[in-house]
């Protein structure tokens, strides 16, 4: 059973995820300032393989803020920012929360990397922060 569907802009790539989340967080580091166009971006945590998708994502390796090395996943047609995964944590994946087609679900619960976050940028200031890296969970 879908429990969460979404896709990129075009259409060309859409996706079903049956598993809960395993965590949301907002994450200021200049690598998803940089594929989101903002100050941050909004991330679901899912297993990897409760995760179906119809059509060819795009992916490309790159090196985290933390260091970590992560495939980006992508439409090759619309450009549109899909998905992260960690090469260390081959069972998760991120999930760009703006590519749900419903993201009211959503309910981070901290925000990473905001030594890196700007002054424009406003979150819920109750939300706990972390500095730099990830929680290890």
């Amino acid at each position: 059973m879908t429990r969460y569907a979404g896709g990129c802009c075009c259409g060309k790539v859409r996706y079903a995820i049956t598993a809960a989340s395993i965590r949301g967080f907002q994450c200021q580091c200049r690598d998803c300032q940089r594929d989101t166009g903002s100050g941050h971006a909004s991330v679901m945590v899912f297993p990897r393989a409760a995760l179906a998708v119809t059509g060819v994502v795009t992916e490309t390796l790159r090196t985290a803020d933390s260091g970590e090395q992560k495939l980006k996943g992508f439409c090759g047609s619309c450009g549109s920012p899909l998905d992260n995964k960690p090469l260390s944590k081959p069972d998760m994946l991120g999930v760009y929360v703006g590519t749900l087609d419903d993201p009211s679900d959503f309910k981070p619960d901290l925000v990473m990397f905001a030594s890196r976050g700007h002054a424009w940028d406003h979150l819920d200031p109750a939300l706990p922060k972390i500095p730099n890296m990830r929680p290890s969970k």
